[in-house]
């Protein structure tokens, strides 16, 4: 029989048929150059497909069809040693299958405590008093009024905003909104965190280099009695994933153009660190109702990249005015090196999108024209294949894509 045939017949590919020639499971007679699967070799392959299913390895496998070819088992001693062999793959099964009882009694254990875990008592947040003293009207920098208040001692959870000028804001379910409405259509609210998804291990683990690097340089910085700010956070939200090393005695700004995602970071949030008094803001431009150089740090995880998808200007040149004169920001600048099938594919998908993201040298002048030291920076590696993942969808397999952590500080 033809190895093709025999392919068809045993549902085995020829690939595994050729696999086990070579390996010396099979051994087929092969006149005029092409193998012949004869009766005997038939049933060293019925012999093997059934051992397989008993989940013997190949080298056990040869080590059993070794004893047949020898002596045929006609040897008792073979015999014996054949015996030995299933006794002990038995005996093996049987102590996997005690561990396997012993850990899912253990997971039994940990389902069980999680079912009694008591859902910790959630604190509803607002717009804390506190921030009040950074807030002014974006146009002419007047004071802001407030109206048709619901608060409490620490929080304003509805309210209107409003400037003798004519510019109005609400405060809707704790998250100061403006008028600046999004407006784009290519992307949408990441309310379920969608583009945490799928992340190839290599991505995941420069994402966390990246992230160490950061944490480093927050910690060499002061952090206590500063305003930290983070925006464009519905792509990636740093501060989130890192809420443990923010200190209690500093406020924070966090903004996005989608009151949605904001929302559901707030309620995120509530539950892990409700001490944190965090301004909400949904805004889709960088005009903020923010006074001047409010801001100490700012933290960006690919914020620079995604306002370079919808804007041609530099994310700190916008931000600037609401740095102090000694703000520092730390990020992650995502780069590419020669990837012009990725940027040609990022222009389609974002055709606002600046032909300068991505690039290294337009990253570190632009920092430097807009008046910011670079202190350091450490290129964390690459990557060549972003998986499936939704917010990488621009990124071509084979192209690769740097990250950058970096620290700097507005110098003039």
């Amino acid at each position: 029989m033809r190895i093709g045939k025999v392919s068809e017949l045993y549902h085995i590919s020829v690939d595994n048929l050729y696999y086990y020639i070579k390996y010396g499971l099979l051994v087929p007679p092969r006149p005029k150059g092409q193998y012949v699967f004869d009766q005997a070799t038939l049933k060293d392959l019925e012999w093997i497909l059934e051992l397989k299913e008993l989940d013997f390895s190949l080298r056990e496998i040869h080590i059993i069809l070794s004893l047949k070819r020898v002596s045929g088992l006609a040897d008792p001693q073979d015999v014996e040693e054949l015996k030995a062999i299933y006794t002990g793959k038995r005996d093996f099964c049987l102590q996997e299958i005690q561990q396997k009882q012993k850990i899912i009694g253990c997971l039994e254990e940990k389902i069980k405590d999680l079912d009694q875990h008591p859902a910790s008592a959630t604190l509803k947040t607002g717009v804390p008093l506190s921030m009040l003293p950074l807030l002014c009207c974006p146009v002419c920098k007047g004071s802001l009024s407030l109206t048709d208040v619901e608060m409490d001692q620490r929080f304003l959870y509805h309210g209107a905003l409003e400037c003798s000028c004519g510019y109005k804001a609400v405060i809707d379910k704790g998250i100061l909104m403006t008028p600046n409405k999004n407006t784009n259509l290519q992307d949408t609210p990441d309310v379920t965190r969608e583009l945490y998804k799928d992340l190839p291990p290599q991505l995941i683990s420069m994402f966390q280099r990246s992230y160490n690097w950061m944490l480093e340089r927050m910690e060499q910085v002061n952090l206590h009695h500063k305003v930290i700010a983070e925006t464009y956070v519905n792509a990636w939200f740093f501060m989130h994933n890192h809420l443990e090393y923010l200190p209690g005695d500093s406020r924070y700004i966090v903004i996005d153009k989608y009151p949605e995602t904001l929302l559901m970071y707030k309620h995120l949030i509530e539950k892990q660190r409700p001490d944190l008094d965090i301004l909400y803001l949904a805004d889709s431009s960088t005009t903020f109702p923010l006074k001047s150089e409010c801001i100490d740090l700012h933290l960006d995880f690919f914020a620079v990249n995604e306002h370079n998808f919808y804007h041609p200007s530099f994310l700190y040149q916008k931000l600037r005015p609401y740095f102090s004169p000694q703000a520092d920001v730390i990020g992650t600048y995502f780069y590419f090196e020669h990837a012009p099938k990725s940027m040609k594919q990022l222009l389609s998908m974002y055709p606002e999108c600046s032909r300068q993201n991505f690039q290294n040298s337009y990253f570190h002048e632009e920092l430097r024209k807009n008046g910011f030291q670079l202190l350091s920076e450490e290129d964390c590696g690459f990557t060549t294949d972003s998986g499936n993942n939704l917010g990488f969808g621009f990124h071509v397999k084979g192209e690769k894509m740097h990250l950058l952590p970096y620290h700097g500080k507005r110098c003039r």
